[in-house]
């Protein structure tokens, strides 16, 4: 196996449990790893005079609230260090689960260093364990996991808002809850929660957009809707673009002569058509800051739907956009 393609199984595990020994397995099948890389470490310490020892091959992970393995970081960590330095790793967390199998234990905070660990050669590492109530169901244990691990990761290690909110859609918080129920009405996906759909970019642009009111919810749905129809074959749906449709589309309410959503969706097909394909990147990479959805509007008026001076004028009043402001995206153009 090539290294990427080990890299890319990693990264795009599926949302469910796995042993951690799969995960240890899948980077030893790594052409010459061994060789190349394994064997030029620094031997692995073992532990000594430690209690709540656990066996590396007994752990298993929980990918539905973990963050995603960058495999190149952990050998490069490792290879920089030149091994496993056990006092740096420290312990790990470990949950117990209780189940009609038995006893199951997961690593819910030091994955990584779980897998580092094994690749060194160690056979165990020291561990925290909570044990769950037997009286949690298994959903139960799965959320509170993963409430302990967004509270240790968001605070002390950067994580991307994306991650954060599928933490925070696993242990059941009401408002990530009602976001990810209007991604689905979007019919777009974030960090594999809603699969099947295009991968929408520009996270925190829509969920601020959303959060806060700038764009009303229906129109930022019609929004997706439309760049599906007009860009069908892509596999991510620029956040910035839906921002700034919706903003379009609240707009076009409001004017003397708005145009029907049939109109809009025509455009958008002629505009696609030219030669070469214009990319939804065309309508979002002049965006002045602070001002992104007007910007893309804006762009959206001019370029798309093309209005005359007049139309345009009326829109921009209704838009909020200083004249100023006009001028640098014009000249941006």
């Amino acid at each position: 196996m090539k290294f990427n393609e080990a890299a890319g199984k990693l990264a795009t595990l599926e949302y469910r449990v796995y042993n951690l020994q799969e995960l240890v397995d899948i980077v030893k099948k790594i052409d010459n790893f061994k060789e190349k890389t394994l064997d030029k470490l620094q031997p692995a310490p073992t532990y000594k005079n430690y209690t709540n020892l656990v066996r590396l091959s007994d752990l298993k992970v929980d990918c539905r609230y973990q963050r995603k393995m960058r495999l190149q970081h952990l050998v490069k960590k490792l290879v920089k260090q030149n091994g496993f330095i056990a006092e740096a790793a420290g312990h790990i967390d470990v949950a117990q689960r209780h189940n009609v199998k038995g006893e199951e234990l997961f690593v819910w905070d030091g994955f990584r260093r779980a897998l580092m660990a094994a690749l060194a050669g160690l056979e165990y590492l020291p561990a925290s364990i909570y044990t769950h109530p037997t009286s949690k169901s298994i959903k139960e244990c799965v959320a509170y996991e993963a409430k302990m691990f967004k509270i240790r990761n968001a605070d002390s290690e950067k994580m991307k808002p994306e991650e954060i909110f599928r933490s925070q859609v696993v242990y059941d918080d009401a408002e990530a809850i009602k976001f990810l129920n209007f991604l689905k009405e979007c019919c777009v996906d974030v960090e594999g929660l809603n699969p099947g759909n295009p991968e929408l970019g520009g996270f925190v642009q829509v969920h601020s957009s959303w959060n806060n009111g700038w764009v009303t919810e229906d129109n930022l749905i019609l929004s997706s809707s439309i760049i599906q129809k007009t860009w069908n074959d892509s596999p991510s749906l620029s956040g910035y673009l839906l921002c700034g449709l919706g903003l379009f589309l609240d707009v076009n309410e409001y004017l003397d002569n708005s145009y029907e959503i049939e109109e809009v969706i025509d455009s958008f097909a002629e505009y696609i058509n030219l030669i070469p394909p214009n990319k939804q990147e065309s309508l979002i990479k002049n965006r002045l800051s602070g001002l992104a959805n007007q910007s893309i509007a804006y762009s959206i008026a001019s370029k798309v739907m093309k209005m005359n001076r007049k139309h345009l004028n009326d829109f921009v009043s209704n838009l909020n956009l200083a004249k100023e402001d006009v001028e640098v995206l014009n000249s941006l153009s």
